[in-house]
């Protein structure tokens, strides 16, 4: 599967396409490019960091308590069975 190129090229993107040419691709001013990779390195907010564990631990306590019944009631439905058709030569 390809991955959808973005409408603005990306400092990164213009310089791999060159390593991959082996040698310049005409482009616009690297320096005039801008770096996305720089929206990735953003730090979290603190708030977002607050979000993330309070959901981490609600995750945790409902699988926590879905195996513990689990391990109490057992399973939900029983387990289907193979079914072998038998026919009148076998027996």
């Amino acid at each position: 599967m390809a991955a959808k190129t973005p409408a603005t090229p990306d400092l990164r993107l213009v310089e791999r396409a060159q390593r991959k040419a082996k040698g310049p691709v005409p482009s616009a001013n690297l320096d005039a490019l801008p770096d996305l990779a720089a929206n990735v390195a953003a730090a979290p907010s603190s708030e977002d960091l607050e979000k993330l564990k309070a959901d981490l631990v609600t995750e945790h306590e409902l699988r926590t308590r879905r195996i513990e019944r689990f391990i109490k009631e057992g399973p939900l439905r029983p387990a289907p069975r193979a079914v072998i058709p038998v026919s009148e030569n076998d027996l």
